[in-house]
């Protein structure tokens, strides 16, 4: 059997409160992709780092642990001995591109830094080898892209930059971490299509690092599900993903089964809350010359009392400006957007006072729509007093049976936001827009920022309060999967313009025009990579 490239053996990790990762073992071969599967503290990023030699100050890998790279022991603790391995024997992409990416420096100048790391010495060798790089990762009109700067890029183009820098040296292991999750849908499934090409290409052993099943199923070999540091389960992706045996796994994989199933639709006809038409809107050029940027060209919606209107569409289709309109956080519109029977044009896109109780919005970041500051007590408080609703002896009465209704309860009271987990921050802020009792909650990409099974949590836990109260939701997102089990309709949004409307099951298996069908043809299809042959097993 030939020697793995990468073979981690009884890897414990950890802080001075606790075991981080614990006694973690596995091996992975040339041509082979292990997805590493877990939520958010599961100790899958702090695996990828450990091998790295990334570490961050305050966690250690303990005596015993052994990880090898191509047959040879490594030190991961040796900053001296891992530098010259880094960007070059091995390589790691990261989460987001442009936390990595220096934004003083031209696309070409980072990749002619990576090659030069690599030994590439002719500075006339690495101009034609940065092209060749880009051209790679198939991005288009090479000598372009090389004199931009990462801000003049796309999420998706920024990406395949930093898989450029990566392949430089074409390293024999590639670390992808959660390569694709700030992505919208199309973006993340060009992206897995490409790390899929580039294995083939250049032969690299990859570990994959995701909270997404659809992503590790999409490319992965093999799987390991960790669940507070531990593996509990490891084996075959077609296996761990269609059979698993381990209750957290088991219940890991039921999330994407539900969410493929959605909730019947509600046939019974209901009055209107929101009407939008013609609705139009530019931000203003950012410098002299500059044209004016259309952020939303003629888009016209109905959405009826109790019912759920999903808008689906990537970064920059139109959104997010539409759901700021709508909540009166945005002006300066043509058209009109009438709420409750109300024209908002005729109060110049503001919200009037009378229907500020009646229509809420819900930010797609929980941390930094709370005011870290205030207690969870203090901050629901707030919006009471703004909008004068009750007597302040009323208002804790009130604040609790709302957190109740949210899964919560009085001893979060007390908390300051960093105290909570992000599904709890995003129940505060679910909270805190009902306390009103609105007829028409708003949410911005509520869950995008959430693990599988938290996501899960927060939706049903609207459904319910949905059917219990009766509010009609505008709901935003990128996830396709996500906005069809909560929408009733969906409406698809492309360049500021609503391409395909219309029943939710309907949009999403028939979709109408070439956008809508590109985009329902992006989601991951589900399906574990094939098995590749006279392979060795990559899970140990």
């Amino acid at each position: 059997m030939s020697t793995p490239v990468l073979e981690v053996r009884d890897l414990v990790i950890r802080s001075a409160a606790r075991v981080v990762v614990d006694r973690l073992s596995f091996t992975l071969h040339a041509g082979r992709t292990l997805a590493l599967i877990g939520e958010s503290g599961s100790g899958k990023s702090s695996t990828a780092a450990a091998i790295m030699g990334l570490l961050p100050a305050g966690l250690s890998i303990a005596p015993g642990s052994h990880v090898a790279l191509d047959g040879a022991t490594l030190q991961p603790d040796d900053e001296a001995a891992m530098r010259p391995l880094r960007g070059r024997a091995m390589a790691m992409v990261f989460q987001d591109p442009m936390s990595c990416l220096n934004p003083t420096m031209a696309v070409g100048g980072q990749i002619d830094e990576a090659l030069r790391r690599s030994g590439s010495a002719a500075a006339s060798a690495r101009r034609v080898r940065a092209a060749a790089l880009l051209e790679a990762v198939e991005l288009t009109n090479p000598g372009a892209v090389l004199r931009r700067y990462p801000h003049e890029l796309s999420g998706g183009q920024q990406q395949r930059v930093m898989l450029a820098m990566a392949l430089a040296a074409e390293p024999k292991l590639l670390i992808a971490d959660e390569p694709t999750s700030a992505l919208d849908a199309s973006v993340q499934a060009d992206i897995l299509a490409l790390l899929e090409r580039l294995q083939a290409k250049f032969g690299m052993a990859m570990l994959f690092i995701t909270h997404d099943l659809g992503a590790a199923a999409r490319l992965a070999h093999d799987v390991i599900v960790l669940q507070a540091g531990s593996a509990v389960e490891q084996g075959p992706a077609r296996r761990v993903l269609e059979r698993p045996d381990h209750p957290y796994a088991r219940s890991l994989v039921s999330v994407r089964r539900m969410l493929a199933t959605p909730p019947a639709p509600d046939p019974i006809d209901r009055p209107l809350v929101l009407s939008v038409d013609d609705l139009r809107f530019d931000y203003p050029a950012r410098r002299l010359f500059d044209r004016r940027f259309r952020a939303l060209d003629g888009v016209s919606l109905t959405l009826a009392a109790g019912k759920t209107l999903g808008i689906l569409g990537e970064s920059g289709s139109g959104k997010s400006t539409l759901a700021g309109l709508v909540a009166g956080l945005v002006q300066g519109a043509s058209g009109d957007i009438r709420l409750f029977g109300t024209s908002l044009a005729a109060h110049g896109f503001r919200m009037p006072p009378a229907l500020r109780p009646r229509c809420q919005i819900v930010f797609q970041n929980p941390y930094g729509a709370l005011n870290p500051r205030l207690t969870v007590e203090a901050a629901m408080r707030e919006p009471l007093q703004l909008l004068r609703i009750g007597s302040a002896a009323e208002h804790r009465t009130s604040i609790i049976e709302t957190l109740e209704a949210v899964g919560l309860g009085a001893e979060h009271l007390g908390c300051y936001p960093h105290q909570l987990s992000g599904g709890q921050r995003q129940r505060i802020c679910i909270a805190r827009a009902l306390l009103s009792k609105p007829d028409l909650l708003v949410c911005d990409e509520i869950v995008s920022a959430l693990d599988a099974t938290i996501q899960v949590q927060v939706l049903t836990t609207l459904k319910r309060l949905q059917q219990e109260r009766g509010f009609a939701m505008l709901f935003i997102g990128h996830d396709i999967e996500v906005v069809r089990w909560v929408a009733d309709d969906i409406a698809v949004m492309h360049l500021g313009r609503v391409v395909d409307h219309g029943p939710a099951a309907r949009v999403v298996s028939q979709p109408s025009g070439a956008y809508a069908r590109h985009l329902m043809a992006s989601v991951a299809s589900g399906k574990p990579a094939a098995t590749l042959p006279d392979a060795a097993p990559a899970a140990a």
